[in-house]
């Protein structure tokens, strides 16, 4: 009789673990979101990367550009469209200097500049909601010190806040 006894105490005490268990499992799966979290990424040339990606719904980018060419570079054009070639690149408002191994807003931020992200046709602004995805091209006009000018491509995904 006795052995009955602590038989039903353990039943008893192994289904309370189990309801704290299922408890406990439930609350943590309200926790975990359903979607795996984004990140945006630019992919541009060897001693150049970029922070700071933020698009707004308006198309404007906040874009911070670093660079490790081992002097300085004026940055006077840029450019973000899902055109596939080089675009015309109009001049920015103000042009940007960074010095080798540092980095500078380009566009939004402290520059001075407003950089919209366009359509294939390079003009027109994608209509946007908060969470779209934008998957575009990034170009960009520079000068060195010696006056040498390049041009340098790249790519954005972003998302869209």
């Amino acid at each position: 009789m006795r052995k009955a006894q602590a038989t039903v105490r353990e039943l008893g005490l192994a289904s309370v673990l189990l309801l704290l268990l299922a408890a406990y499992l439930y609350i943590n799966r309200l926790n975990i979101s359903p979607e795996p979290s984004f990140k945006a990424k630019c992919v541009l040339p060897e001693n150049f990367s970029c922070s700071s990606l933020i698009l707004k719904t308006n198309g404007k980018l906040d874009f911070v550009l670093a660079q490790d060419t081992g002097g300085l570079i004026n940055v006077t054009s840029f450019v973000c469209t899902k055109y596939q070639t080089f675009p015309p690149l109009p001049a920015l408002n103000n042009s940007i200097l960074i010095t080798s191994s540092e980095k500078a807003y380009v566009s939004g931020g402290n520059s001075g500049n407003e950089v919209l992200c366009t359509e294939r046709n390079g003009v027109s602004v994608p209509n946007a909601s908060i969470g779209d995805i934008y998957d575009g091209n990034l170009y960009i006009t520079f000068k060195f010190k010696n006056g040498e000018i390049k041009r340098i491509n790249g790519t954005i995904l972003v998302k869209y806040s």
